[in-house]
């Protein structure tokens, strides 16, 4: 459970950030202060609980999402294998084949079905241990490139981060939806520029990958390309944009978190290995 300190900014300062326009630059930078120091009551960004090396089979990891017990599902950038990492053991204890090699971006499993989405947005899906598969098709026009997937177990529905699209000159983000039971892609969560400015005033912010706080509902996005990650209510209202330490964050394009709250962030490694950092919830 998060501390009724932290609920209580969280719920309360976004309110008076909108309702209160005529607050100066100096107030807002004050807010925005006060809203990244109560969400470091749950994760201490600078500090992780651990950071693990992975093979070389990962050294371009590019997604990752909780599996069962202590593993992690695992993609990198190119092949088209599924690698089940054991971060106890510290050691791939499964690779599974499923597809041709591809620009492979994110990846979700949901029950013992795997979705791994290419930058695309197709999405290959298959369930660990039967003969099933499927394809997803998941393109955009709007859509240049797709860098995250995520679920929403609120909805059912996948969440899909646009890295870069067509209309970036609308001065938004967009992450989009897929709903399992229409079969049809919208647009759910638009992020307007002026919300992701960080404290050196700049704005990029290209969403890298995407995940769901099991017991918040909080929507997690990182941005591997302006060095962020923003967190959002699960009404889609902003909560905090929190600037990450570049030296400690090279190459950020994995999130996901296991049942009890804790959180994994993979990054490549710039030529080096590719690695994952834990950090426990506070509750």
């Amino acid at each position: 459970m998060i501390s009724s300190k932290t609920l209580t900014l969280l719920t309360f300062v976004p309110m008076s950030f909108f309702s209160c326009e005529h607050k100066n630059k100096k107030q807002e930078k004050a807010i925005q202060q006060e809203e990244v120091e109560a969400l470091k009551l749950q994760y201490d960004f600078e500090n992780p609980t651990q950071k693990i090396t992975l093979p070389s089979s990962l050294q371009e990891i590019s997604g990752l999402s909780f599996y069962k017990n202590n593993q992690l599902a695992c993609i990198n950038d190119e092949q088209g294998k599924v690698f089940i990492f054991d971060f106890v053991k510290k050691e791939i204890s499964q690779t599974i084949p499923f597809g041709k090699k591809g620009d492979y971006e994110g990846v979700e499993v949901i029950g013992n079905e795997v979705f791994v989405l290419k930058s695309n947005g197709m999405i290959n899906s298959f369930k660990i241990g039967e003969a099933f598969e499927r394809e997803i098709d998941c393109s955009d026009p709007d859509v240049i490139e797709y860098e995250g997937l995520g679920y929403d177990p609120a909805t059912g529905n996948l969440l899909l981060a646009a890295k870069q699209r067509v209309k970036d000159v609308d001065n938004k983000k967009m992450i989009y939806a897929y709903d399992f039971k229409r079969k049809v892609l919208f647009k759910s969560i638009a992020i307007p520029d002026e919300k992701l400015k960080g404290k050196d005033g700049k704005k990029m912010f290209r969403p890298s990958g995407i995940a769901v706080h099991p017991i918040t509902q909080q929507v997690f996005i990182i941005a591997s390309q302006g060095k962020k990650l923003l967190i959002l209510s699960k009404d889609g209202a902003k909560e905090a944009l929190v600037d990450l330490n570049p030296s400690l964050y090279i190459q950020p394009e994995g999130i996901c978190f296991t049942p009890d709250g804790n959180l994994f962030i993979s990054s490549e490694g710039d030529g080096g290995d590719g690695y994952i950092l834990e950090f426990d919830y506070k509750k």
